[in-house]
């Protein structure tokens, strides 16, 4: 099917937007435009998995590299 970009002027026209198309059963999802934005909830994400890999690591599971070896590599 086809993709429509809506953009609205504020959070008004948004929720308005949003609510007639629950209404109607059409499936829509929000992105941020604003790229630091995005990036910040990108890193916010993946910090579970890093705070993982440390445990991981701690527990003796995984070897991670400690900054100097990564620097040797450069």
């Amino acid at each position: 099917m086809e993709t429509l970009i809506v953009k609205p002027k504020n959070i008004e026209e948004l929720h308005f937007v949003q609510t007639m198309l629950t209404k109607m059963r059409i499936k829509s999802e929000v992105k941020e435009q604003n790229k630091k934005k995005q990036l910040k909830k990108e890193f916010l994400d993946s910090f579970e998995r890093r705070v993982e890999q440390v445990n991981q690591d701690l527990a003796g599971e995984i070897k991670l590299k400690n900054a100097f070896d990564l620097l040797n590599e450069l």
